[in-house]
């Protein structure tokens, strides 16, 4: 990026970034200013959960680019800001960035003067609406960024919802109980609207059933919908089979894990209810599915030594992370970390300690949001055996790299992108 280019994305980043929210007034007064982009032109599907809402949504716009104009929207990037907003695999100009920034600042000085002004992801929520009609979409998949309910992202009217899974994650914001949480997921299904579940956790699925019956929106539960066989994982994708009341699929799918297969599931009864009115064929979906590009997510960085990035922020991902490298059978991993300060950080610790004995923390550079590396060291000492702090990242990519065959680093996204601007620098 030019200099006036990175400005302008500084400008947003010094927003707030996130914040407890008692309406979405905000977001409906700033995309009134901007004529209102989300309105008709585009068919939304909308994604939320506490983990495997990404997957689901790359996933699903994966599919549909086999024959509709399509756009994804995910937060947060790991590499690039241009990564949260895609149209046919373009990732969105900075260029564009640049001029809906400076349109949009007077619209934030004057909304700013009478009430609060939007936050960080309320703008870059009405950019994605205005850059996926602009680039003329038929559908884009819309990821929430917390919660539901309340998430800048529920002003849309998708025609189809779906909820991946609920666990605790941003209960400051969300609240302590599961329940909790899965009510302020659930605020995503809208009247008449199909809604699509792949939450497990009894609890929360009542929940979700219940406000969905109120609603009057068909209910589908995508876990008990298909049978899976064959499932073989490696470390370059995964393959299986899924057998529904739609017939059989072979799935040739790039992400890796078992939590994964659930994903798909997921996309796959989403695409089957927009079928309905906007059919797919089989080996279209399948087409799709094998194409799905997502960074991340048990993403193999390079081959020798072994580094492979994850995001497993908190205890249900960081779960998902050590059940899939048992089943690799990866052995002598040494754990490259650190996550922001509102995580839980010994959740997420505890279950990574159940396949490596080895940690290397460090720290982001965000002074605003990261966890200091003499206080995840503190977490880290109670469950692995030897415990090594390096708080500038890149040295610590550097001293990883020439110690160990098999790394995983993983924790914050903003901690997968500095280590990816350092890669770019070593190799």
């Amino acid at each position: 990026m030019h200099a006036q280019e990175l400005a302008e994305i500084a400008f947003l980043y010094n927003l707030v970034l996130a914040e407890k929210r008692a309406n979405l007034k905000t977001m409906y007064e700033l995309l009134d200013r901007l004529g209102n982009p989300h309105i008709d032109d585009v068919k939304y599907v909308h994604v939320t959960g506490t983990n495997g809402k990404g997957s689901v949504c790359a996933s699903v716009y994966s599919v549909l680019r086999e024959r509709y104009r399509s756009g994804l929207y995910l937060s947060p990037h790991v590499y690039r800001f241009n990564e949260r907003i895609v149209v046919d695999g373009r990732e969105i100009e900075s260029r564009y960035i640049v001029d809906f920034v400076r349109k949009v600042k007077p619209i934030l000085e004057e909304i700013g003067a009478r009430s609060r002004k939007p936050s960080f992801f309320e703008v870059v929520t009405a950019m994605a609406f205005q850059y996926f009609k602009d680039r003329g979409c038929d559908f884009a998949a819309i990821e929430v960024g917390i919660g539901g309910r309340l998430d800048p992202t529920n002003v849309i009217r998708p025609l189809a919802s779906a909820i991946t899974s609920v666990a605790l994650d941003h209960t400051h914001i969300l609240g302590d109980t599961i329940e909790e949480i899965a009510f302020e997921k659930a605020g995503i299904i809208k009247p008449d609207t199909p809604v699509v579940s792949g939450v497990r956790d009894s609890r929360a699925k009542k929940i979700i059933e219940d406000i969905a019956k109120k609603r009057g929106a068909p209910f589908y539960d995508a876990s008990s919908a298909y049978e899976v066989y064959d499932v073989d994982i490696q470390l370059n994708g995964m393959k299986f089979r899924v057998i529904g009341d739609h017939g059989e699929y072979r799935i040739n799918f790039p992400l890796i894990g078992r939590h994964q297969i659930d994903n798909v599931l997921v996309a796959l009864k989403i695409i089957e209810v927009l079928g309905e009115k906007h059919p797919l064929k089989k080996s279209e979906i399948e087409s799709g599915l094998s194409k799905v590009r997502l960074p991340g997510r048990f993403e193999v960085k390079m081959s020798d030594p072994l580094l492979i990035f994850d995001i497993a922020h908190n205890p249900a991902a960081s779960k998902a992370l050590a059940d899939t490298v048992k089943e690799l059978g990866l052995e002598n991993v040494t754990i490259l970390f650190s996550i922001l300060r509102d995580k839980d950080v010994d959740g997420v610790l505890r279950n990574l300690s159940k396949v490596s004995d080895d940690i290397i923390v460090t720290e982001i550079s965000d002074e605003r949001r990261k966890m200091p590396a003499e206080e995840i060291e503190k977490y880290a000492r109670r469950y692995f055996k030897s415990v090594k702090m390096i708080r500038d990242s890149r040295k610590a990519l550097e001293y990883v790299l020439e110690k160990s065959d098999v790394i995983i680093a993983t924790g914050s996204a903003y901690l997968l992108g500095e280590l990816e601007r350092c890669l770019h620098d070593l190799v």
